[in-house]
């Protein structure tokens, strides 16, 4: 494997992993692309969703590249989504020196970093995301696999315990996911309903692979029906997963990313094959 990072802007990366040459007769093999948006509530760029997904895809014969994008309410909406607009043209750009399948080109995210991986099929005809970067071919995904993504952005009122962990919403102290990409503390409704992704669908979107959880206390579960169910409308291609249990912030759902006692009793993991097999699926066709 080879690994070396690009600078996309002053504030970005995109950490490249690219599988080495396959053995006679399969030299010069091109592979599908895998760009991997963590999440983190735009606060932060979470680990756990980064290079151990970057891993699983490589496992699959995938070139993975993580964005390592801005965060924090001086970055509002769109900074992060022309970093990912960036990073998807140096990607198709490249794609002879990474040996990448230029067509192929798959956006996966977690959390915030779905929210904007769905922003970069909502917005890949918009001069938001093309003005000064490229063209709707150059940067629009080929697909999107979404992982609990943040949609509506909508707070979710919960019902009994909190379950979440308390050191982890410690790094969420601050300005709120809407507050960050709106770029200001205080805000109207109309602002804030301006960030409803399901209000955005259009039927030119790439085909959509979403999972999630239904004890998931950020998301809320109309989020991901809600998407599933507008896509549908719109004749996009689209496969829903939702698991029992989990809770948010699964990533991988294995031991790879979480303890022993997160993972028993449910069995998440089993949404990166099928994400493999949906991806697969959509080449056939």
């Amino acid at each position: 494997m080879k690994f070396f990072t690009v600078k996309i802007d002053d504030n970005a990366q995109l950490d490249a992993y690219i599988p080495d040459d396959a053995e006679y007769p399969r030299e010069d093999l091109k592979r599908p692309a895998a760009v991997i948006c963590p999440g983190g509530g735009y606060a932060f760029v979470s680990k756990d969703e980064g290079e151990p997904v970057a891993f699983a895809f490589l496992k699959e014969g995938y070139a993975a590249f993580v964005l390592r994008y801005s965060t924090g309410i001086e970055n509002p909406f769109p900074t992060a989504l022309r970093q990912l607009a960036k990073s998807i043209k140096y990607v198709r750009d490249n794609a002879d020196a990474l040996k990448v399948i230029k067509d192929d080109v798959t956006v996966a995210g977690f959390s915030a970093g779905g929210n904007l991986a769905l922003s970069s099929a909502v917005y890949c005809e918009d001069k938001v995301m093309l003005d000064g970067i490229g063209s709707t071919e150059e940067v629009r995904p080929d697909a999107i696999v979404l992982g609990y993504p943040a949609v509506t952005l909508m707070p979710v009122k919960r019902k009994g315990e909190c379950k979440i962990d308390p050191e982890l919403m410690k790094r969420f102290a601050g300005p709120t996911i809407r507050q960050i990409l709106l770029g200001k503390t205080y805000c109207s409704e109309e602002e804030y309903a301006s960030l409803n992704l399901l209000n955005k669908l259009h039927k030119n979107m790439p085909p959509v692979f979403v999972w999630g959880t239904y004890d998931d206390q950020i998301i809320p579960v109309e989020d991901l029906t809600g998407l599933a169910s507008g896509l549908k409308k719109l004749g996009v291609s689209c496969e829903l997963h939702m698991f029992e249990k989990g809770g948010h912030g699964m990533s991988l759902g294995t031991g790879v990313v979480k303890s022993e006692e997160e993972i028993k009793g449910n069995h998440v993991a089993k949404w990166f094959r099928l994400a493999i097999l949906w991806l697969e699926e959509r080449r056939r066709k």
